[in-house]
Formats: C-alpha cells, sequence, structure tokens
C-alpha cells in the first residue's frame, strides 16, 4: 500500500495536481483565509502546502511558513513563489506529524486537504493546535466519512482504491477534534452535496 506523499499523486503526478485538484478546492481554500482576517505581524503555518495553490490567499503583510514533506510538491511551490515575488512566504521541508516548531509558536494555523492523507490524523491535529498559540485559530478542510450510510457505505467500497493513491475515504471528524484544548467556531459543509468540511477552531487560553 501506498504510504502519504509516497503515492503517485505526491511523486511523479505533482506536475498535474494543480489541473486535476487545484481548479476544484482552490477558491475554497482562499475564501477560508479570508474569513480568518489575518492581521499585520500575523504568523501562519501552512501545513502541507502541496504545490502552493493557495498562498496567493494569504496578505503580504502576514509572514507565512509553508511546509511539505514533497519535494516534488516543494518544488512547484518555490517556483510560484519565486515568480511572484512573494517576501512573506517561507517553504521548508517538515513532517506534519512531528513540526519542528515550539509551542505556542504560531498565530494561525491552516491545512488544506491533507488529514485524510498522513497515517494519524489526530497527531497531525495535535501538533497543529500544540505550535498554535493559546487564543490562536487553526484552520482546515478535509473529507470526513459521510454521515449518510449510503454514502459512508461507498466511501467504503472506494476506499482501497484512495489508498493506493495515498489518502483514506475513512476519517471520522470525532477521532481527529476528539480531546484538544480548542473551541470550534466554523463546522460547515462546503455545500450540501459536498463531502468536504471546513472546520475553524480557537485554542483554548
Amino acid at each position: 500500500m501506498s504510504q502519504p506523499h509516497e503515492s503517485r499523486v505526491y511523486s511523479d503526478l505533482a506536475r498535474f495536481y494543480d489541473f486535476f485538484f487545484g481548479r476544484v478546492f482552490v477558491d475554497r481554500e482562499h475564501e477560508v483565509i479570508e474569513s480568518l482576517n489575518l492581521r499585520p505581524g500575523n504568523r501562519v503555518l501552512e501545513v502541507g502546502v502541496g504545490t502552493g495553490i493557495a498562498l496567493d490567499g494569504y496578505p503580504p503583510y502576514a509572514h507565512v511558513v509553508a511546509i511539505d514533506p514533497s519535494a516534488e510538491m516543494l518544488a512547484r511551490a518555490k517556483k510560484r513563489v519565486t515568480e511572484h515575488g512573494w517576501k512573506h512566504i517561507e517553504l521548508s521541508l517538515g513532517d506534519a506529524l512531528n513540526l519542528g516548531y515550539p509551542d505556542n509558536s504560531f498565530d494561525y494555523v491552516t491545512s488544506f486537504h491533507v488529514l485524510t492523507v498522513v497515517p494519524d490524523p489526530y497527531r497531525m491535529m495535535s501538533e497543529m493546535v500544540r505550535v498554535c498559540k493559546p487564543g490562536g485559530r487553526i484552520a482546515i478542510t478535509t473529507h470526513f466519512q459521510s454521515a449518510n450510510p449510503v454514502v459512508a457505505f461507498l466511501n467504503t467500497i472506494f476506499n482501497p482504491v484512495a489508498r493506493q493513491l495515498g489518502w483514506t475515504t475513512k476519517l471520522r471528524k470525532k477521532d481527529v477534534l476528539k480531546g484538544h484544548p480548542i473551541t470550534l467556531e466554523r463546522n460547515e459543509k462546503i455545500s450540501p452535496m459536498s463531502v468536504h468540511t471546513v472546520i475553524v477552531a480557537r485554542k483554548n487560553a
């Protein structure tokens, strides 16, 4: 079985990622970033930046650190940053399960469509909460298993194929969010028919 970021989607298919996935997700990612109302001097960590399709959503007055474990993805993100001259964005190789930053380092932590990719999504969420400052926000978009039993059954059938590509269709929301010192501020599907969800949570003081 392919491990997350070791599948073809994250290596030799990286050059096609924007075409297949960017058009579907980028508008929503920009909307989520805009809704955070970032202020001058805010420090933001984006976990799993991929090819950087969401980076132009961040205002230039915020300092953004964006990490990804895939060298192929990161190379494309770096090209994008260089072409646009984004001085406020810092890119680095990084592991979502072991964020190399001290506790309470960032005002905001974002991640788009990454939780279903990592082998331990609860640990990833724990790391995101850990590096977020008290009172700061964690914002994610991801695919959770549907509460509709028919859709959930179809997800289960498709899951072996999804796992070969590098993600799971069986991640349950409660298994990711429970037990963290956070308060949910936003918890909604992207659209009534969508399986993708937007979560914005504030880290408790």
